[in-house]
């Protein structure tokens, strides 16, 4: 919901989600700007068919398409102007046996390596990436970043709660070099609510008022 939220789709005309499983963040960002032409990429057959049958019952039916594919086999004839991403969160961590589990949620430090720099690859000159990852990975992804030319042009900073901070960071990446801006992003007071913040933002993508309490 945050990354959706947060993606700037404004001067995008083609756009690629990578890791889209049934398309909620691709539908977020067409939702922003509906004259996009996107590609999705999942792994997963069965959460591809859903992404794809997600965009046929949507408005965008004509203007997003689903691959079932693993990215570092998707090789577009084209390349992208905003390119977003939900990886896995656990970087070479203890796997818990399930195959589908274990892909969804886990990446090696190599097939890490190798997606931001297929994404660096498929960007245009002036395109954005955008990523949600864990705070504890920020170093290694910047490291990484920089050594295939992408250059951090925003940092958020997600806490959970008031009490729970350093939750995850959004990042923004572009090739070219610009001055970096940075915030910080609170999602739940300490009662439990969202914070106004948090219901502002994502007021769009809600059925229900936020602010009546949950």
């Amino acid at each position: 919901m945050l990354l959706g939220s947060f993606i700037d789709s404004t001067n995008a005309n083609t756009a690629l989600d990578i890791g889209a499983g049934t398309g909620v963040l691709s539908l977020m960002v067409l939702q922003k700007n509906p004259r996009l032409q996107l590609d999705a990429v999942e792994i997963h057959a069965e959460a591809a068919e859903e992404c794809s049958l997600n965009f046929t019952n949507s408005p965008w039916r004509t203007s997003a398409k689903a691959h079932a594919i693993d990215f570092l086999d998707f090789h577009p004839e084209k390349r992208y102007d905003l390119i977003f991403s939900n990886p896995p969160f656990y970087l070479d961590g203890l796997k818990s046996g399930d195959e589908n589990i274990d892909q969804a949620k886990h990446i090696s430090r190599e097939q890490y390596e190798k997606f931001i720099c297929k994404t660096s690859d498929l960007l245009t000159e002036n395109g954005r990436f955008y990523v949600i990852v864990p705070f504890d990975q920020l170093d290694y992804l910047l490291n990484i970043a920089k050594e295939n030319q992408l250059f951090l042009l925003q940092k958020i900073t997600i806490h959970a709660t008031e009490e729970k901070l350093n939750s995850r960071i959004i990042l923004q990446f572009s090739k070219q070099v610009e001055s970096m801006t940075q915030m910080e992003f609170t999602v739940r007071l300490k009662n439990g609510n969202y914070t106004s913040e948090y219901i502002e933002l994502t007021k769009m993508y809600h059925f229900k008022d936020l602010s009546a309490g949950n």
